[in-house]
């Protein structure tokens, strides 16, 4: 299921990727509900797929990666660790963010996820991020 939204293209540019510039995509992992709960106070409307954990594989394969994917740090069926570990070992080029502006310890959760998954561009999401994109 995708959210019909349009991407401020002003605002937003890849730097990682060779595809067309005007258009970053985003992968939202995990229960889509839960996305909608969080509420998230975006600077831009965003364009965003989603897929379950289960589906992530199938998900990928017939596309290409998406620039920036998003989960929850801890789901009731993964978490970020799990999430980043899986994307490393395929070769994930793209940055992954865990969304939750509340978590006590980000620091430790990116510390460890970097320290496993060498290389991959692992933080915290920051709305203000997208503009930077």
């Amino acid at each position: 299921m995708t959210k019909d939204a349009k991407i401020d293209q002003s605002a937003l540019k890849t730097q990682h990727n060779t595809r067309s510039q005007a258009h970053p995509t985003f992968l939202f992992v995990g229960d889509p509900v839960n996305l909608c709960r969080a509420n998230l106070q975006l600077p831009v409307p965003l364009q965003m797929d989603h897929c379950h954990i289960y589906d992530l594989a199938h998900h990928l394969k017939d596309r290409p990666d998406p620039d920036i994917v998003l989960s929850f740090a801890i789901t009731p069926l993964f978490d970020c660790l799990e999430l980043a570990q899986y994307l490393w070992t395929k070769g994930f080029r793209g940055r992954q963010r865990i969304l939750g502006a509340n978590l006590p310890a980000p620091g430790m959760i990116c510390a460890e996820v970097r320290m496993s998954c060498p290389g991959l561009d692992f933080a915290v999401f920051d709305p203000s991020e997208l503009r930077r994109i």
